[in-house]
């Protein structure tokens, strides 16, 4: 299993011989998933979405980015109770997502199947945890709508802010790459800066965000 080395790599690999949070039954899920080299989230990332439903049990998630539904079906296992809806465009994922989301009797997940820049404003919140995990570029373009939509006291969870170090370098490996540079650089600034939530930045897996949408005062309810 390659290691994202954001931080130490002997860190990293003595950190991934733990025992994981991930619950047993999805054991052989994953190792399939990760095996067959579907770009799911990295057991870091994983590690902290189970222990942040753990925590919260939220009622709602919206996830952006179901990939082959691996993380959603994590999230449906360890919040008996929720419902999930998950957005994804590429074609090539979704017959597999709904074979897991069958496969593991998860009625609770609705897949919506488009751009989430379309779907994203006709959804109705709130939501207690919206987890990111898409188009790097589009991240500036979701956020008002991940916004609107996270409850208060919501978690907002992005993972892949910093893209292998080359966020905070400035620099793309490649050039076909500055654009995401660029719009993470951006999006990261847009969370710090927006007074509805309370971000910080962790260094784990390729980088996550972890936000929690402030609660309102009467006054300001008014």
């Amino acid at each position: 299993m390659a290691l994202d080395c954001l931080i130490d790599p002997v860190t990293e690999r003595y950190l991934r011989t733990l025992p994981s949070l991930m619950p047993e039954s999805l054991s052989e899920f994953e190792e399939e998933v990760r095996s067959a080299g579907f770009p799911v989230s990295s057991p870091e990332a994983m590690e902290l979405l189970i222990f942040l439903c753990t925590v919260r049990q939220p009622k709602r998630i919206l996830e952006i980015g179901t990939c082959v539904g691996f993380s959603a079906v994590t999230m449906a296992t360890v919040c008996p109770g929720v419902q999930i809806d998950t957005i994804e465009r590429n074609p090539a994922m979704i017959p597999d997502a709904k074979k897991n989301f069958a496969r593991f009797q998860k009625e609770n997940i609705t897949l919506f199947e488009g751009d989430a820049a379309v779907i994203l404003p006709n959804l109705s919140g709130p939501y207690d945890l919206i987890y990111l995990d898409a188009a790097k570029g589009q991240y500036p373009t979701y956020l008002p709508e991940c916004v609107r939509l996270l409850a208060e006291g919501g978690i907002f969870l992005t993972d892949d802010v910093l893209f292998r170090g080359q966020v905070s370098a400035g620099k793309p490996d490649c050039h076909r790459n500055q654009t995401i540079v660029n719009r993470l650089d951006e999006y990261l600034h847009l969370l710090k800066q927006d007074s509805r939530l309370t971000t910080t930045v962790l260094p784990i897996s390729d980088g996550m965000a972890l936000s929690v949408k402030r609660r309102c005062t009467p006054d300001e309810k008014t």
